[in-house]
């Protein structure tokens, strides 16, 4: 089975959409997948010509404003056009995740890929809609650091000759089952879209959030959102400067 994966987010890297293609590599070893970005523009000639090989099209975007991003959005509409014209065969999923804490936010988003399959003459394979999207990015970030910041301990330990206990070996599996915790929605639904690639079956959109009471989530997300502005965007007298553009 020949399977293309294509990320739609606009960022060059380290995006929640790319976590999630990887994500779900991991339940489809053995089968032949290319993974491509929709970044840039320039690479739409080429993956619009791999699709005539293709069983299994895979899209993983996030969702702005309710719907596709700009970049996604242009290839879909060459797509279209390519599709009908050479009379495509292969079935499309989609994985669509949001910075809110509802999954079920995305159902529009799912809902443009399955008109789109009506106008291109493809079979709609179903989606999945994740909300927390950034959340579990950033925490498939931490989570390794932890990882390694206690190997480390570990290490010193035994080279210092101190007995390693099961009370020494503690946090790591609570840190395991923590992290399990939080992606156990998502990983349920990514092993359901698996299933249900490898059998080229359809699949009703499933809906799934990042394992955090929405009290505790939406407070730390919006401190998160505040501070990556800050880092990655102007600062506030910046914003607040005077324009002098005429």
């Amino acid at each position: 089975m020949n399977i293309l994966m294509l990320s739609g987010s606009p960022k060059q890297k380290n995006s929640a959409s790319i976590f999630f293609i990887n994500l779900l590599k991991l339940f489809l070893v053995g089968h032949n997948v290319t993974s491509l970005s929709l970044n840039n523009k320039n690479n739409h000639k080429e993956i619009l010509t791999t699709l005539k090989n293709m069983d299994v099209l895979i899209i993983s975007a996030p969702l702005y404003f309710d719907g596709m991003p700009s970049n996604v959005l242009e290839f879909m509409i060459k797509a279209e056009k390519f599709c009908n014209e050479n009379k495509c065969k292969f079935k499309l999923y989609v994985i669509s995740n949001n910075g809110f804490i509802e999954g079920i936010q995305n159902k529009s988003h799912l809902k443009m890929y399955e008109c789109w399959c009506m106008k291109s003459g493809i079979v709609w394979g179903g989606g999945v809609g994740i909300g927390g999207g950034v959340m579990l990015k950033v925490l498939s970030i931490v989570f390794p650091i932890v990882i390694a910041i206690f190997f480390t301990i570990l290490l010193v330990n035994i080279i210092c000759g101190n007995a390693i206990t099961a009370e020494v070996l503690k946090p790591i599996w609570e840190n395991v089952a923590i992290y399990l915790f939080f992606n156990c929605g998502v990983i349920y639904s990514l092993a359901r879209l698996s299933s249900n690639i490898k059998n080229l079956k359809s699949m009703s959109n499933l809906y799934t959030r990042a394992m955090i009471p929405s009290f505790i989530f939406i407070p730390f997300a919006s401190l998160f959102m505040i501070l990556s502005s800050f880092f990655k965007g102007k600062f506030i007298f910046s914003l607040l400067g005077k324009d002098d553009t005429q």
